[in-house]
């Protein structure tokens, strides 16, 4: 089953309100004859990003983010997108420090036009799936509107709204968990390795792989 076929059966859990659609068709118009255009074109492939983000609640913000190519077989954690984005002038070092040694950053970036369009293009127009993005991809999306001039074009699929609407309707009255790795456990996945963004990004397409499964299984 193609990935967009996929995105049309749950479409109702794209994360966006109509205000954010009006405001990505208004980016749209905006970027139009710019490098950044093709972003908001239909994608037409099979592949999807699977995507992490962390963020400090520090006067300045660091953001750890992962991006992780996956198709309707396998992710492909050979292409990774991973880093650190934050003003390393004014952010508070030990926050910096500790964004490295929790969530396997290697290298921290400024939120400078250059690096996110690096990370835009990595992303290009497939579609993003990730875990409650709409409050975990909150913050990444203002650091592209101030640095390109536009938010995450992209479709997004909330992968927990996913698991609940599944795990609701083979099981009625169990209470559902929040977490990411309690929705794991209950679809029988390896639990995440630490708290890597790239071991978030990578435990969320997985676990959308099984949802895709257990989709197919009952239609």
């Amino acid at each position: 089953m193609s990935s967009m076929r996929l995105l049309d059966r749950h479409v109702a859990l794209f994360s966006g309100s109509l205000r954010m659609l009006l405001q990505r068709e208004s980016d749209r118009r905006r970027c139009e004859g710019s490098p950044y255009a093709w972003l908001f074109q239909p994608y037409m492939g099979e592949e999807l990003v699977a995507m992490a983000c962390r963020v400090s609640v520090d006067e300045h913000p660091v953001v750890s983010v992962a991006a992780v190519v996956l198709n309707q077989r396998h992710v492909q954690t050979s292409r990774a997108w991973v880093a650190t984005i934050a003003n390393t002038r004014s952010a508070d070092k030990a926050t910096l420090r500790r964004h490295h040694q929790l969530y396997g950053t290697d290298v921290a970036l400024t939120p400078s036009a250059e690096n996110l369009g690096a990370l835009a293009e990595f992303v290009g127009n497939r579609p993003l799936i990730g875990w409650q993005v709409g409050c975990s991809f909150e913050r990444l999306n203002s650091l592209f509107k101030a640095g390109l001039g536009f938010g995450l074009p992209n479709a997004q699929v909330d992968i927990a709204k996913l698991h609940h609407r599944q795990l609701r309707r083979l099981h009625p009255q169990v209470d559902i968990s929040s977490c990411l790795g309690d929705a794991l456990e209950r679809w029988q996945l390896p639990a995440m390795r630490g708290h890597g963004v790239l071991s978030d990004a990578t435990a969320s397409a997985l676990l959308y792989l099984r949802l895709q499964r257990g989709a197919a299984q009952v239609t």
